[in-house]
């Protein structure tokens, strides 16, 4: 059935929260889901800082799918901005995906989100991903532990790197969602707007170079973005057809800046290469990219550079 030919009295509409601890998959699940790479995502924990939407229609169904930072303990003005981001979504949401690592321990963290969710009283359901990674029993041993945490509206094990067994969590999906109006416009896959997506995608790079030389103390920010055919002062060189992107990448420390650079300039080359190839993909027109690197010490916690960034 074509989403457009749906009666509007037929359609349905789900809020889904994708929650959990750090670097459980929940932007990697996001991006499976929809089809289209919304989130950043790497190694490093706390990658994503604010909610992402991502939707998806499926015949009479729209799905809006909530991406949230991971679950922890704020230590920062930003960090305590995560923290919120996480509880809108829980309150907004109509189903509550709760991603785990399956290949993981089960620890303090997990147990005290699970009485978090079951103070909310929505339907939870427990998606243990990284399937790729356990055998059968290690899997039927992960679902019997969790079990035990709280009461699950269903349990379903995915692997969100390879978008493995989604269709029967799509099919539940389907049978729970609520009857309404759909929220979002027709064809619409997200909220998030091309330069905002655009530093995440650099952010991104920026976590997957340095690992865990450069923590959480970076940001980005869009400094210029002019596009082909834009009046400017001619000393940026924008490719034809396309976009001249210059972005700041934002440090706490020094220190950290003289990782970024590299050798002779190397590790921040890379960088922006491999940025710039990203965002020609997002973008779908040609990118040049120029990147600057900026120290602002505790830039963390400061409400002003964090409502300037968005975050």
């Amino acid at each position: 059935m074509d989403e457009r030919s749906v009666p509007v009295g037929a359609r349905r509409c789900a809020t889904l929260a994708l929650v959990g601890l750090p670097n459980s998959g929940k932007s990697t699940l996001l991006n499976a889901l929809v089809g289209e790479k919304l989130a950043a995502t790497s190694q490093v924990a706390q990658t994503t800082r604010g909610r992402i939407l991502g939707v998806v229609e499926r015949g009479p169904v729209q799905f809006l799918f909530l991406d949230t930072p991971g679950f922890h303990q704020p230590k920062h003005s930003l960090n305590e901005r995560m923290v919120r981001h996480i509880e809108t979504a829980l309150q907004e949401a109509d189903l509550l995906l709760w991603v785990v690592d399956a290949d993981g321990y089960l620890g303090a963290g997990e147990r005290a989100f699970a009485k978090r969710l079951k103070q909310l009283g929505r339907p939870v359901y427990l998606l243990l991903n990284k399937l790729d990674l356990l055998s059968k029993g290690r899997l039927l041993e992960k679902v019997a532990l969790y079990k035990d945490l709280m009461d699950f509206h269903e349990i379903v094990p995915v692997s969100a790197k390879f978008a493995t067994n989604l269709e029967p969590l799509w099919t539940l999906l389907e049978r729970d969602a609520p009857a309404g109006a759909w929220h979002a416009e027709e064809g619409v896959f997200t909220d998030q707007t091309e330069r905002s997506m655009a530093s995440e995608f650099i952010r991104e790079k920026v976590l997957r170079k340095t690992r865990e030389e450069v923590p959480h103390g970076v940001a980005v920010e869009i400094a210029r973005w002019i596009e082909d055919g834009d009046v400017h002062d001619g000393q940026n060189e924008v490719p034809e057809g396309g976009v001249f992107i210059a972005a700041e990448i934002i440090v706490e420390r020094s220190g950290h800046r003289k990782i970024l650079l590299g050798s002779q300039g190397a590790t921040i080359k890379d960088i922006r290469v491999s940025a710039q190839r990203e965002l020609k993909k997002l973008l779908q027109r040609p990118v040049k990219l120029e990147l600057f690197v900026k120290v602002e010490e505790g830039w963390r916690d400061r409400p002003d550079k964090l409502d300037r960034l968005r975050l």
